[in-house]
């Protein structure tokens, strides 16, 4: 299995954490909002396909989270499994928004503001943070 294609979901989940600090910045919270959940669904597929070679057509992180921790139950990563199970379940409210930023701040008729967008960046750089811990307990371990 390549690592050219984990390679690659990483450097663009980072590039979207990017835009969105820039799109925080400038006063785009929508921008903002929407770039933060794709950084974050795009980190979460990187482990997907980097531990378990799966490439999943599903968007939304609590979904694809729920996913990543449960390959690791079942590849008795329990303490990995943990990290993620504990971020999901603090974070539950910041990932609801996220995910309903990701459609809304396109095409829906509600505007997010300052507040929303510090807990969008706030829940995707703690999620990319608790996936490199992740990573950190797999090392080169495949399920």
């Amino acid at each position: 299995m390549s690592g050219e294609y984990y390679q690659l979901l990483w450097r663009r989940a980072l590039r979207f954490m990017v835009r969105a600090e820039r799109d925080y910045s400038e006063g785009d919270y929508d921008g903002a909002c929407f770039n933060a959940e794709e950084a974050l669904q795009l980190a979460v597929k990187a482990l997907l396909y980097r531990y378990f070679a799966e490439t999943p057509r599903i968007h939304g992180s609590r979904s694809l989270l729920a996913r990543l921790r449960n390959l690791l139950m079942d590849a008795g990563r329990g303490r990995e499994a943990g990290l993620i199970e504990d971020y999901a379940s603090r974070r539950r409210g910041d990932l609801v928004l996220l995910e309903e930023s990701y459609i809304m701040a396109r095409y829906g008729s509600v505007a997010y503001g300052r507040l929303q967008a510090e807990r969008c960046l706030s829940a995707a750089r703690e999620g990319l943070e608790v996936l490199r811990r992740v990573e950190e307990g797999l090392g080169e371990v495949r399920g």
